[in-house]
């Protein structure tokens, strides 16, 4: 396994019973791991004998414990981590508040704690991946003047204080460039729920509205072409809060309403 995140691929979830694999199940649906992390689900452990779970879980990228955030699941999981660390490349806890159960958990709060502990497991591998370019058994005693050596090559304490400076920098490096990738995936996974929510409220709006042909109301009042109806759903959009268009239907509370919105959005079109 790569110390990059993007090379991590392979996660497998523990739980404690089939219920809960149920929930963490339904929560995964809901997730885009592939896109979002770069990481595929490829088990779901339901169990609490810890040497089941050490035999599903051996050689993956990153270990989930899910268990429930109470006294038996917190002691369930040190027992698991104890065993499964060593054997797989990130054991990370699945945190849910504390006092619930995964199997009565809202599948958005499990969701949300899954896409998290990847996170973090992607940062603690990170850490534990991360190692300086140049490395000695024994290091250099501190020098108490500023090396004055006149070789052509720098000698050894001088090369090795600007490795360990490199190697620093490029920690920080990629700890930045993760945090950015992080931060710029929460953006997209909120986005997308604004988006989510603007679609249910449209749904919940189009409901309450009378559905109208535009081909047919258009027709009725005016006897030219009928503009194209992306032309009108995109003047609807921009200037009506009362009608909505979409494909070849016009959504508002009346007819009247149509008819007064058609006859701006033509006298619009004519000057």
């Amino acid at each position: 396994m790569s110390g990059r995140t993007d090379a991590v691929t392979d996660v497998r979830i523990v739980v404690e019973g089939l219920a809960d694999a149920i929930r963490v199940s339904e929560a995964l649906r809901g997730t885009s791991l592939g896109s979002d992390y770069g990481a595929t689900v490829t088990a779901l452990i339901p169990t609490t004998t810890p040497e089941i779970a050490k035999n599903a879980a051996f050689g993956a990228d990153i270990v989930l414990l899910a268990t429930d955030h109470d006294e038996a699941g917190d002691q369930l999981s040190v027992r698991m981590r104890e065993v499964l660390e060593g054997l797989c490349g990130t054991v990370e806890q699945v945190r849910i508040p504390r006092g619930q159960n995964i199997e009565y958990t809202d599948t958005h709060v499990v969701r949300e704690a899954l896409e998290k502990a990847i996170v973090r497991a992607g940062l603690s591998a990170l850490r534990l991946y991360a190692t300086p370019a140049y490395e000695t058994d024994e290091p250099y005693p501190e020098l108490e003047e500023a090396c004055s050596c006149e070789e052509e090559e720098p000698c050894p304490c001088c090369r090795h204080g600007d490795d360990e400076s490199e190697a620093s920098d490029e920690h920080e490096t990629d700890e930045l460039l993760f945090e950015i990738n992080r931060l710029q995936i929460e953006n997209a996974t909120y986005e997308a729920r604004v988006g989510d929510l603007e679609r249910k409220v449209n749904e919940l709006l189009i409901d309450a509205y009378e559905r109208f042909e535009l081909d047919d109301v258009w027709s009725s009042l005016y006897d030219d072409e009928m503009p194209d109806p992306e032309e009108v759903s995109f003047a609807a959009s921009r200037v009506s809060d009362e009608v909505f268009v979409s494909n070849n239907f016009i959504f508002a509370r009346s007819l009247k309403k149509v008819e007064d919105f058609l006859q701006t959005f033509r006298e619009t079109l004519s000057q």
